[in-house]
């Protein structure tokens, strides 16, 4: 891919010679950032049935742990206000995704997974110190009785966001002629399967608010349904172009 100079940085912030800006770091940003709040959307589900199954208000310390960290301040925000904010951990997650690909990526050393895990640690210690606090649970979580778990948890939660994007970044990057063509394929395999689950996702979630009319308007359901369809349909043009290019090739 094309980079930027750098040779106007300052060296104590300087971009590795290897790797400077890319001039597309716009449109991989997005792409990649899009599958990586996906993955850390999918995780945060996955996160939430294990502790509503492993809790226990009268268990043990780690059941009692568990119980606290699926039943809380910012867990029993349903309704409008949780799929708003489910909008808005996508939103955040693009944004995230362009900062890791304008200022940090260029900056870290190491395979695209681990620049990603090590730039995802800085969303991670803004959402234990602020977000925790803002959202009724305390700072580091502490207010809801759940020990070290809502910092783990919430640090496993960002390794997945980080992994994911370092790794889709780092592929859209490839210099290889292979790897451009199946990014290539892959991209409009992508967008293709983002149109079609953002639409499905639109439909089925206007279908179904009428039935959960007493925790979300049926717009606000529609909404986060189509944000949801375009993510899985993304992720899944995305594998299946892939594919195609593999059996091609």
């Amino acid at each position: 891919m094309d980079r930027v100079s750098a040779s106007a940085t300052p060296r104590r912030f300087a971009l590795r010679d290897d790797h400077a800006i890319r001039h597309d770091w716009l449109r991989d940003g997005l792409a990649s950032g899009f599958i990586a709040t996906f993955a850390m959307t999918a995780s945060i589900a996955a996160a939430y049935a294990l502790a509503n199954t492993l809790g226990s208000a009268g268990g043990n310390t780690i059941e009692r742990w568990f119980a606290a960290l699926s039943s809380n301040a910012m867990t029993e925000s349903v309704g409008d206000i949780f799929a708003i904010g489910m909008i808005l951990n996508l939103v955040m997650g693009l944004v995230w995704a362009l900062v890791y690909a304008r200022l940090a990526e260029p900056r870290l050393t190491g395979p695209g997974w681990r620049r990603g895990a090590l730039f995802s640690l800085i969303p991670w210690a803004l959402s234990i110190l602020v977000v925790f606090p803002i959202a009724g649970i305390g700072l580091l979580g502490t207010g809801i009785d759940a020990g070290i778990l809502p910092v783990l948890g919430n640090l496993v939660l960002h390794l997945v966001f980080g992994i994911v994007l370092g790794t889709m970044y780092e592929m859209e990057g490839s210099n290889d002629a292979h790897d451009r063509q199946a990014n290539t394929n892959s991209e409009r395999s992508a967008a293709f399967g983002m149109l079609i689950g953002a639409a499905a996702g639109f439909i089925g979630g206007w279908l179904i608010a009428p039935g959960i009319d007493d925790l979300a308007n049926q717009a606000v359901v529609a909404f986060a349904g189509a944000l949801s369809g375009a993510a899985i349909g993304m992720l899944i043009g995305s594998l299946l172009g892939l594919k195609i290019d593999d059996e091609r090739g």
